[in-house]
Formats: structure tokens, sequence, C-alpha cells
């Protein structure tokens, strides 16, 4: 069988991944371009729910927990449980780092630059581009700055993860605490926003700092490491390359949370499935996007309500929590939520906050289809 040579541009999550899972296919020759990424040799986490396709990275997650809570104030502590789908933190080095072991068991080469174009006798069959994709300001983001620490006495219940905390300062914008307990004295804990603009280093470091001390009684600690990151809360309307797009630069973020690594797995997976049975070539092989029509609908409807109402926040991330068991809301946030969860989350939330917004995007994406040429037309 000759061999299938395939061209990946980008060194982050959705390039390494890939080459990764094309180590799997008989004779695959992966040419991999650009510099490593930062997260290969700098630990970040990245949560997920456990799902059918999640087994490798499940097994080399540093903790997992089937238990996990939101916070608010003014509002009853909301717990969810699930044996099937737990929650599971994921080093990048640790994914990063066996991604990069697999592609070196087949023909795999690296060159790093800094901006990748391919030579013009380059014998590739397929090419696709993960670098980041180029987004319009103003859009929302979801920032962040965590700490890793460490206490002398236990502080952490290490059974339960608080995904959402609220009870934090909202004077910026849609604010919470995210803490992954460890164990009785180890936790990372982020202080996460949703807004338009970032914050310095010493804002999201105090608001840790009062949050220890106010809710925890934790005055005392060790910080073992920083992670800090900026995600894209919004849709790329055109990814920036001729090339077949993936990860970021094909949407594969989910824009209502930020959540990334289980949609580019899925991804992954499709392209490599295709590349295998060799059912396509380079100019009709399909990128399918790994998030559904309908839940890009309900994103862009609840982003919108965030933009126009922040206040409403803390108070519609708790009622969306109320709404659903532990394993529902993990398929839910995983995009394999059924019509029954999503009829469910509909019910739940506001229906004139909510119809407001579904109308004005709807409206937009009608302008959007009359603003776009026609098909051979000169923009």
């Amino acid at each position: 069988m000759r061999a299938t040579p395939v061209t990946i541009i980008g060194a982050g999550c959705a390039g390494l991944s890939l080459a990764a899972e094309l180590s799997k296919i008989e004779n695959s020759k992966v040419k991999l371009l650009g510099r490593p990424s930062p997260a290969e040799t700098t630990p970040h986490v990245w949560g997920f729910w456990r799902m059918d396709w999640l087994e490798e990275p499940t097994h080399q997650s540093r903790a997992s927990w089937s238990k996990w809570e939101f916070l608010a104030p003014d509002s009853a502590v909301v717990r969810q449980e699930s044996t099937t789908h737990s929650y599971h933190a994921l080093l990048s080095t640790d994914w990063l780092g066996a991604c990069r072991r697999k592609a070196q068991t087949t023909q795999f080469e690296q060159i790093d630059v800094d901006g990748p174009n391919l030579p013009a006798d380059e014998d590739t069959e397929f090419v696709f581009d993960s670098r980041p994709p180029e987004l319009d300001e103003p859009f929302m983001k979801q920032h962040f700055l965590g700490w890793e620490i460490k206490t002398k006495t236990p502080a952490f219940n290490p059974s339960v993860v608080r995904l959402m905390d609220f009870t934090t300062d909202q004077s910026r914008g849609i604010h919470f605490i995210y803490l992954l307990p460890f164990d009785a004295h180890t936790a990372l804990v982020e202080s996460t926003m949703f807004s338009f603009t970032t914050e310095p280093n010493s804002w999201y470091e105090d608001a840790i700092t009062a949050y220890l001390s106010d809710q925890l009684g934790v005055t005392s600690f060790n910080v073992q490491r920083t992670e800090k990151g900026c995600i894209p809360m919004a849709f790329p309307d055109r990814p920036h390359s001729r090339y077949h797009a993936i990860g970021g630069n094909s949407g594969a973020v989910r824009a209502s949370s930020g959540y990334a690594f289980t949609f580019i797995q899925k991804q992954v997976k499709q392209i490599a499935r295709a590349i295998a049975t060799r059912a396509d070539t380079q100019s009709t092989i399909a990128v399918r996007s790994p998030h559904r029509t309908l839940d890009r609908m309900m994103d862009a409807v609840f982003l919108d309500v965030l933009a126009r109402a922040p206040k409403h926040a803390p108070s519609l991330f708790m009622k969306l929590a109320r709404a659903l068991r532990g394993d529902e809301l993990a398929r839910f946030m995983s995009g394999t939520a059924g019509s029954a969860i999503i009829i469910k989350i509909i019910f739940a939330m506001p229906k004139g906050l909510f119809l407001y917004s579904a109308v004005r995007c709807c409206a937009n994406a009608i302008k959007s289809c009359l603003a776009m040429p026609l098909k051979g037309q000169i923009k």
C-alpha cells in the first residue's frame, strides 16, 4: 500500500492530535509545519466529560470526578453526579507528549517555521490548517488566570469539582471561580470571566486570593504553577486559509463555553477515518464541523443574551444546572444531547429574554446570507 502524504499546519492540540491519529493508518506519512506549542512544555489543564471517543485521554487524565457543583449568591448549591460521564482534567503536556510519541512511530517530520507555506513541489495529498482563526473585534472572550496551589492544612473536598462559583466580584463582567481539587491540599483555582475585554494579571490574582480567604478560609498557600488563557466565544466566519481548516480554525471551540478538546478529538477521528478509507481526495474531502447546527444556533442565542444582559448570567447558569441531571449536562456540553435534554433547557430559560435574542440572531443570519456574494460573482 502506498504512503498517504499529509501536511498539517500548526503544532498545537489539533495538529498533534491529528498526527497521532494518522499514525494508526498503515504507511501514513505526515509533515507538521510549525513550532511546538507552548502547551507541549508548559502544562495547562484541559477539561472534558468522558465520552465514547475519548477513551485515550480518559486514561491519561491527571484526575477525574463523578460529582460537580454550581454556586451563586442567594441560591442553593446545585450538585450533580454522573457515573457514566465523569469529568476529567488532562494536562496538555501529557497529551501532546503522547501524541508526538505516537506520530513518531510512522513517517513523521516536523519543520519549525513561523509563517508556514507549503513548498511548491510538495507531494502532499491532504493539507490541514490548524492555526487559530482571525476574528474581528469586538467579540466576547473567556479569559482566565489560574493558580495551582498547595496548602499545609486540608482545605479542599477532593470528590467534588466547582465548575462555576459566582460568589465573586461581578463588577467587570461575568465572573466565576473554577476549582479543581486534586486532593485535600492541592487544587487548581481559576478566576474566569466572560466579557469583551481582558484584565491585568493582578485583577485575577486578587480575585483568587480574596476567594480563597473569604469562601474557604485559606490564607496560607504556595503557588505551584500559573496558567493563563483567552478563548474566543465567537463563530469564525471563514478560516484564513485555502486549506482544510481543523481545530479552532474550523470553529471547534464551543462558542458558549470555550470547551474545545472533546470536539477536536471528535473531528480528527472523523478525518483519519476518511483518509483511511481513501474515499475522498484532496479536492472532495469534507471536514465536518464537530458541532451540530442546532447546538450552534442555541449557542448564538445564549451568547446574545449574555452580551445584552450579563447581570442575569449567574441565575441563567444556575437554572441550566437545576434543569439537568449530571449525565444530561455532560452530554449537552459534549454535543450529544438528545431532544428531551434540549426541551428541558428551553423550558428552564426565561422565555422573553431568549425569544428576543432568538429573533435578533435570525435577523442577523438573514442579513449575512443576503450580504454573501453569489457564486461566481466578483467581490
